[in-house]
């Protein structure tokens, strides 16, 4: 009686396939059906991977089968418009949400009706723990900083208890993300309608309801990772002229599997993160029913049992199983019951259950439903008896069922999900500069998963050049074994004037812009306003056209004038007499002015990017920071046992404050150096004296105790110092220096006479022609005053300052 329904769902996927938008797999228990499968509704056979019928769509229980559908997600909706059309209009509805006041919306309103300034409100709001699902109630209860407000202004008291008041009432109505109902006939018979945001057609009722009055839901979901890959095969493509399909990606090709074992997920699906990696790493998949079971194993629960998995696997620990008919349902996972299909084979084998009395069994044991349990156990037990089976073993092997079923995954999501993992990581491996550029794409939005996979990418060998007015696009691009960073992902550079740009440049010659009075000539600069001029100087986008970022950034105005004299005089029709001397020079000169120093650059193109690309703040004080650290994260991998003391420099990344169940404050970290990063936890104690440091900018010094357990380093963070503070106890200055760099000697004497201090400074100048080291110590007139700025001027002077050591006090 579900013809309609699989060929509705048939149709659309052949649709948006005919028009090349990227389908998943298919997901959830659907990926069990063979006539799924059958009807391209489907991409994994289920014979193969033993998946069950019975799972999706069981005789013997009256519900709706349903099929979850994954699309592109900037193409999902051409696939709504299309069912919009051939149902007609009158059919087809998205679904109404009830949108409530969450704790700090609830906090923003009341605060906004009484007329409180933002900014007042922003504390008070801010000073909600970052705990999923927390009322206001909790939250006076957990932090002392906000009951402390509450009584120290009248108004914050108010704000409070008006708030919650309102807490968790209705607010808004929004849209279902990916419901879509098709209604036999004239929807407005059976459902109040309503418009959406954008003119939507939206049945009043929410999912729920709106399937208890018997319409029907077809799930469209928008899924990232399939943009991913369907950009990351146009890139291979265009850049290296081949054209490959996510069909041709075999799930049996060993390289998948290999730079998974590697721990090398960063952008692979479903295996980011460092607990699943770590997993990975150890248990080693050497084929897919490996990872499919990794997806099944890492979630609350199973958990437990992947170092059991993982010997097993390797041969540390024996494979038994109770009896040996079940080899063959469990022996892709070693023995272990991991999946819900796992116990539907179970119980037909031993007990003679048909699948779909088995998914009755397992939906008992999922609900821990007594009554049904005590009858399931007795059918149990007499199917297995009747079928000769040891009385119990049999017990026993029910007992295990029970114990896995509480948290029995559903194979057929696991392995049609899979698919998409293999394809991830197939791309990875054999394309990783086209992987890098489509991913980084599908994440402009998102600065820190920018910064991530950028440095994760350089950790490979992929260069990523910062963006260019004419070699980048608007998303992030490929240039044989080069990535350009995407114009669209500089902050304060809007889509309106990022495609302005690219179009201009199309059009012209060579398509690109000679120079930079072509560039502000060309433009529309309604578009590309003066915001969007600054903030490509800053991310460092003009260069190669002769003048540094400080000079551009005083002087594009110019540029900007001139394009509008010569912009009006053209529609006016009026040649000036400049054009009429045929050797006249109109083109714009600027005054150069100092180049912004290293600091200076770098900072502003973190204000723009997110995060330093073309250099790194630490880069060239590598002798400098030695003097503090005893190692760089890198070299913590050879560090032998645990709660070792450590000290490390380098910079605060992702930084994340958490309240304790005894209502102080302490916070998870990453420091960043040079060679890599690492997580700090800074408790309580530590916290109170740290934070201000920890959120700061600058580079600093962390003491801790290294913790490594099971391939897993942190450091418990006992101190934290700026970098700066050390630098004053220096005693000494050793500064090494060539004897082919003596034409710079004067200007290093001018330049340590501006930095005045009470610290020695001592020279050793290699002098290659005789093969002799000299040693100089000048007056005490020219001791300095170490300091972050005195150590850029240095790298500014000679481009390194590698040739610089410290020796502390």
């Amino acid at each position: 009686g579900f013809n309609g329904y699989f060929l509705i769902v048939q149709d659309f996927i052949n649709w948006a396939k005919e028009n090349d938008i990227p389908v998943g797999p298919g997901r959830g228990s659907g990926a069990g059906s063979l006539i799924a499968y059958c009807l391209k509704i489907t991409d994994l056979d289920p014979i193969p991977h033993s998946l069950i019928f019975e799972r999706f769509l069981n005789p013997e229980r009256i519900s709706m089968p349903d099929f979850d559908i994954d699309f592109c997600q900037s193409r999902r909706q051409e696939v709504i418009e299309y069912v919009t059309q051939k149902y007609s209009p009158e059919s087809v509805a998205q679904i109404i949400t009830y949108g409530k006041l969450q704790t700090r919306a609830a906090i923003r309103d009341v605060g906004r009706v009484l007329g409180m300034l933002y900014a007042e409100v922003d504390v008070v709001s801010k000073l909600i723990p970052d705990k999923l699902g927390i009322t206001l109630k909790e939250s006076i209860e957990t932090e002392p900083r906000l009951r402390e407000l509450m009584e120290l202004n009248p108004q914050v008291n108010t704000l409070m208890e008006l708030a919650q008041k309102v807490e968790g009432l209705v607010r808004h109505a929004g849209i279902h993300a990916a419901g879509v109902i098709i209604a036999d006939g004239q929807l407005v018979r059976h459902s109040p309608l309503s418009k959406g945001a954008e003119g939507e057609q939206v049945v009043q009722y929410d999912m729920k309801h709106a399937e208890k009055i018997g319409l029907i839901k077809f799930d469209f979901l928008g899924l990232k990772t399939l943009t991913h890959i369907n950009q990351a095969l146009k890139l291979i493509e265009k850049n290296r002229k081949k054209k490959i399909t996510t069909g041709e990606i075999s799930m049996n090709d060993s390289g998948i599997y290999e730079l998974m074992s590697r721990g090398e997920t960063a952008g692979v699906f479903q295996f980011e993160g460092d607990g699943i990696t770590d997993a990975i790493k150890k248990i080693k998949p050497s084929c897919f029913a490996d990872i499919v079971a990794i997806t099944a194993l890492y979630r609350p629960g199973p958990m437990d049992m992947i170092p059991e998995y993982t010997r097993r696997k390797h041969g540390e620990s024996k494979i038994e199983y109770l009896f040996p008919e079940l080899e063959e349902i469990l022996q892709e996972t070693y023995g272990v019951i991991i999946y819900q299909e796992h116990v539907q084979l179970i119980a037909a084998r031993i007990a003679s259950y048909s699948l779909g009395e088995a998914d009755m069994l397992r939906r008992a044991m999922g609900k821990k439903i007594p009554e049904e349990m005590a009858k399931q156990r007795v059918r149990f037990m007499d199917g297995a008896k009747k079928n000769g089976y040891d009385t119990k073993k049999a017990e026993e092997l029910f007992r295990l069922m029970e114990e896995f079923a509480k948290y029995g995954f559903n194979k057929s999501h696991a392995a049609a999900y899979c698919v998409i993992t293999g394809q991830t990581a197939w791309i990875k491996n054999y394309y990783p500069v086209e992987f890098y550029a489509a991913l980084l794409t599908t994440e402009m939005s998102d600065t820190d998963k920018v910064v991530k996979y950028v440095k994760d990418a350089q950790s490979r060998g992929i260069e990523v050049q910062p963006p260019h007015i004419n070699q980048s696009d608007h998303a992030f691009s490929v240039n044989g074994d080069v990535i350009y960073f995407g114009l669209g992902a500089i902050k304060g550079v809007g889509q309106a004037a990022v495609e302005s740009i690219i179009e201009t440049r199309q059009q012209q010659e060579g398509q690109k812009f000679e120079s930079l009075e072509h560039f502000f000539e060309s433009v529309d600069l309604r578009k590309v306003n003066k915001k969007v001029i600054e903030c490509l100087i800053k991310a460092g986008a003009f260069e190669g056209f002769g003048y540094n970022r400080a000079t551009l950034m005083q002087g594009y105005a110019k540029y900007m004038d001139s394009a509008e004299i010569a912009r009006r005089d053209a529609e006016i029709g009026q040649a000036s007499l400049f054009d009429l001397a045929e050797e006249s020079d109109r083109s714009v000169k600027l005054e150069e002015c100092e180049a912004w120093s290293r600091s200076a650059r770098l900072a502003y193109e973190k204000e723009v990017l997110g995060f330093y690309l073309s250099d790194h703040p630490l880069k060239g004080l590598e002798g400098l920071i030695r003097v503090f650290t005893s190692h760089t994260v890198s070299q913590l991998e050879e560090v032998k046992g645990s709660k070792v003391p450590v000290t490390l420099a380098g910079l605060i990344g992702s930084f994340k404050e958490l309240i304790t169940k005894k209502g102080t404050r302490m916070a998870f970290a990453q420091l960043e150096d040079l060679s890599g990063q690492i997580e700090l936890v800074v408790f309580p104690k530590t916290y109170v004296d740290a934070e201000q440091h920890l959120k700061g900018e600058q580079a600093v010094i962390i003491q801790g105790l290294l913790e490594n357990e099971e391939g897993s380093a942190k450091i418990i963070v006992n101190e934290v110092t700026p970098l700066s503070e050390s630098l004053k106890k220096a005693k000494k200055v050793l500064i090494r220096l060539d004897s082919d760099m003596q034409n710079d000697f004067s200007k290093l004497s001018e330049f340590l006479a501006k930095n005045p201090g009470e610290t020695q400074v001592d020279f050793e100048i290699q002098l290659k022609d005789i093969k002799k080291t000299v040693h100089l110590r000048p007056t005490a007139e020219a001791n300095v005053g170490p300091s972050s700025e005195f150590f850029e001027g240095l790298h500014a002077m000679f481009g390194r300052i590698d040739f610089v050591e410290l020796r502390q006090r």
